[in-house]
C-alpha cells in the first residue's frame, strides 16, 4: 500500500483504531475476518510496531492500494465484521460500559470518513464513502437482491438447508464456529450457541441461518457464499435424489449474477456440485450418460474443466493450472492407448506425447499431402503444447514455483487446454467414425 496524502478513501487514523481494537483478538481471529474479506497479508512487511498482532494487521493492510474503492471497500467489509463483533461483546463483556465505549470509537473512526453505522453495517455518508460502496468487486458478483430472493424461496418450499446434518456439524464444514462469539451471555462461543439453542432446546427458527450477523450470507464474498449452497447440495447433507432440483432452483436465481453450480467430482457413485461462472445459458445438472471412467467421455471433460474454472474463480491459480494439465496428460494417454494398443514412457515431457499422438491421429504437419492452411493450424497447436509444459513446470503447485502466476496467465493456460482437449478428442471420435463407416 503506498501512503499519498488525501488519496486515501480509509484514512490511516481510521485503519489505526481498527488495529488497536484488534490487539485484543487472537492471531486467528485476526487472520479469518481479513480472510473472509478476501485480504491477504504481505508476511514479509515489517512495519516496525511492537507486538505480533499489530504486525499481522499491518500485514493486511499493506497489500492494499486504499486510492482504489475497490480495496477500500473490501476494508469496509472487515471493519463491518469487526464492529459486529464488538457490538455483540458488549452483552457479555465484564465491563459493558467499555465495551459500549469499543463501539462508539469504531463508529466515530469510520464516521470522519464519511460511513455511519446503521443496521448493522456501514451506510455511506459523503462522496468519497459513496463512491467506495458503489464499486465493483470481483468477489461480490452475487447480489444481496438474489441472495434473499434465493433464501426467501428455500423458506417458503420448506427446504431444510441442514438436509440430513444437524446444524453445528453442517456449519463446522465450513467456518471455525469456536472462533466465532456466543449471543448468549451464558456461553463464550457460536458452537456453544447453536448446542443449546437448536440441539438442546429448539428455540431459534429453522431459517436463522440466513440472517445471523457472525455468518452474514447477505453480505460474505462470492466464495464463502457459493461455499455454502454447494454444501447444501453435497451427498452427505442430501440425498442424491432431492439434489438436482434443489440445484435448478439455485441456479435459476444465481443465473442473472453470473454463476452455476455444475457438476463436480463423484465420491462413492453420487454426484458433487461446484460453483463456475455461467454463460447466461440454461444450466443442466444431469449427469451425463457416459462412463465417468472413460477420460475420453463428456463426464469426465466436463468435471475436470469445472474443477479448473473453479479454482480460477476462487484464486487458486497455481492448483487451476495443475488441473488442466492433469486432464491434457489423461486425454494424451488414453488416446494413445487406444490408437496404439500402448503407451510410452514420456516421463512428463508433454511435448513428446503430444508429438506421438497426433501423428497416431494422422495430424503431424509433416505429412506431405496435407493441406498448407491445416498445417498451419496444426504448427499453432505446437506451438501451445511447447508452451504448456514450461509454464505449468514454473508456475503450477506441482513443482516448487519460480514465480506466482497471475490471473490472466492461469486463465490462459486453462481455455487453451480446454481447446486442445476437446480438439483432440473431437478428432478422434471423427476419425472412428469414419472408420466405421
Amino acid at each position: 500500500m503506498t501512503e499519498r496524502p488525501g488519496s486515501q478513501l480509509i484514512s490511516k487514523a481510521t485503519r489505526n483504531t481498527f488495529r488497536e481494537f484488534l490487539v485484543s483478538w487472537t492471531l486467528h481471529e485476526i487472520e479469518m475476518v481479513f480472510e473472509e474479506g478476501g485480504i491477504e497479508p504481505d508476511l514479509k512487511f515489517e512495519p516496525g510496531l511492537n507486538g505480533a498482532r499489530r504486525t499481522l494487521v499491518e500485514q493486511h493492510y499493506k497489500t492494499l492500494d486504499l486510492s482504489s474503492p475497490a480495496d477500500a471497500r473490501r476494508l469496509v467489509n472487515v471493519f463491518t465484521r469487526v464492529t459486529r463483533v464488538a457490538q455483540e461483546q458488549v452483552s457479555s463483556a465484564y465491563d459493558q460500559g467499555a465495551a459500549r465505549r469499543n463501539v462508539t470509537k469504531l463508529a466515530e473512526a469510520m464516521r470522519a470518513d464519511g460511513f455511519k453505522f446503521e443496521d448493522d453495517k456501514f451506510m455511506p455518508t459523503s462522496p468519497s464513502a459513496r463512491r467506495v460502496m458503489a464499486s465493483d468487486r470481483t468477489d461480490e458478483t452475487i447480489s444481496e437482491v438474489t441472495r434473499r430472493n434465493l433464501f426467501d424461496e428455500f423458506r417458503i418450499s420448506g427446504v431444510a438447508w441442514t438436509g440430513k446434518r444437524p446444524e453445528r456439524e453442517f456449519l463446522s464444514r465450513l467456518v471455525d464456529l469456536d472462533a466465532l462469539p456466543s449471543k448468549d451471555p451464558r456461553y463464550s462461543t457460536f458452537a456453544e450457541d447453536i448446542g443449546q439453542h437448536c440441539e438442546r432446546n429448539s428455540d431459534w427458527p429453522d431459517d436463522w441461518v440466513y440472517t445471523d450477523t457472525r455468518l452474514d450470507l447477505l453480505n460474505v464474498p462470492d466464495k464463502a457464499f457459493l461455499e455454502f449452497l454447494t454444501a447444501m447440495v453435497h451427498p452427505l447433507v442430501r440425498d442424491t435424489t432431492e439434489a438436482p432440483d434443489l440445484v435448478k432452483v439455485v441456479n435459476r436465481h444465481l443465473r442473472p449474477d453470473g454463476w452455476q453450480l455444475a457438476l463436480g467430482k463423484k465420491i462413492s457413485g453420487q454426484n458433487t456440485y461446484v460453483a463456475m461462472r455461467s454463460q447466461g445459458t440454461e444450466v443442466s445438472v444431469e449427469a451425463a450418460s457416459s462412463d465417468p471412467a472413460d477420460v475420453l467421455s463428456d463426464e469426465y471433460v466436463v468435471e475436470l474443466t469445472a474443477k479448473a474454472d473453479h479454482r480460477l474463480e476462487v484464486g487458486d491459480f497455481e492448483a487451476a493450472i495443475t488441473v488442466s494439465r492433469t486432464m491434457f496428460e489423461a486425454i494424451l494417454r488414453e488416446l494413445e492407448l487406444r490408437l496404439a494398443g500402448t503407451t510410452g514412457n514420456y516421463r512428463g515431457d508433454l511435448q513428446k506425447q503430444y508429438k506421438a499422438v497426433s501423428k497416431l491421429l494422422k495430424m503431424d504437419h509433416e505429412r506431405p499431402e496435407m493441406d498448407d492452411r491445416f498445417k498451419d493450424v496444426v504448427r499453432g497447436l505446437t506451438a501451445v503444447v511447447n508452451g504448456l509444459a514450461p509454464l505449468r513446470n514454473k508456475l503450477s503447485d506441482a513443482h516448487a514455483r519460480v514465480g506466482k502466476p497471475a490471473s490472466h496467465h492461469a486463465r490462459l493456460v486453462v481455455n487453451a487446454t480446454k481447446t486442445m482437449t476437446v480438439f483432440l478428442v473431437d478428432s478422434y471420435r471423427f476419425q472412428s467414425r469414419r472408420k466405421s463407416g
